[in-house]
């Protein structure tokens, strides 16, 4: 048998309890006890008059990729090659950008001077 989340909130007047993902699937009761059976009996006459089916979903041609390197031997090393040149690129482009910080721009030398 399978299982639904059933919200159940106080109100002033007693409970209401709302179907978790069917948020027009509710009903009031007196009590917690109530407000539950009356919400079941809400929810088995709205499947009696409905159909759940499946359809298809498109997937991503790249979803066909997934996991095609598990089995490979070299792929570890091929990620530490591509880290390694990463930190690499990082690097350079860290210093590339000091360089530029440290750059005295001669507007701002005609300014100091002032």
């Amino acid at each position: 048998m399978d299982t639904l989340s059933i919200l159940l909130e106080h109100e002033a007047n007693g409970f209401r309890a709302s179907v978790l993902g069917l948020s027009d699937c509710q009903a009031l009761g007196a009590t917690r006890e109530e407000a539950i059976a009356n919400v079941q009996v809400a929810l088995n006459d709205r499947l009696q008059s409905a159909e759940i089916i499946t359809i298809p979903h498109p997937t991503s041609p790249l979803s066909t990729l997934t996991g095609i390197f598990k089995d490979d031997p070299q792929w570890d090393e091929f990620q530490a090659a591509m880290a390694a040149y990463r930190q690499e690129l990082d690097a350079e482009l860290a210093a590339k950008y000091d360089r530029i910080d440290n750059v005295k721009h001669p507007l701002d030398q005609e300014n100091s001077a002032a």
